[in-house]
């Protein structure tokens, strides 16, 4: 009896961390709910990063951000070739604790013992991703506001 009452222990542990571990961030549903509408991930060049990177802004919130830059797939037939300026850039805190933290600094003290509740309210925000650019005339903003 105590060893099936271990096991059960055991499996429940196991379930319930793998639920922590992967509830950490939500940038998986919503790079999910773009590949669906034919977006892909895509690196940044090289002159780009150096521009954005010797920024004093970027070297700030680097520690606890990783920009995403997702863009429309290009078939190359007619206007499809448009595709290449629909984009959606998205900054993923490394945790929604730390998201809470780096927007303090821009709120009053009262505002943030309820920031986090105040910013799941934005369409820009979803778990710990928020929505930095949307290319205008795009479904992008709609797309990441379906994560919620």
């Amino acid at each position: 009896m105590k060893k099936k009452g271990l096991l059960f222990s055991c499996i429940v542990l196991a379930v319930s961390m793998l639920l922590v571990f992967c509830g950490c961030s939500s940038y998986g549903g919503v790079k999910s709910a773009f590949e669906k509408e034919g977006y892909k991930e895509t690196e940044v060049s090289e002159t780009v990063k150096k521009l954005y990177e010797n920024l004093e802004e970027y070297k700030q919130i680097s520690k606890v951000v990783k920009l995403h830059i997702l863009q429309k797939e290009s078939t190359g037939e007619g206007l499809d070739s448009f595709n290449m300026f629909n984009v959606a850039v998205i900054a993923e805190f490394n945790s929604t604790e730390e998201m809470e933290e780096a927007l303090k600094s821009h709120v009053t003290a009262e505002d943030a013992k309820s920031i986090y509740d105040e910013l799941q309210k934005l369409d820009e925000v979803s778990g710990n991703c928020f929505l930095l650019y949307a290319a205008p005339g795009t479904k992008c903003a709609e797309i990441f506001k379906g994560t919620k």
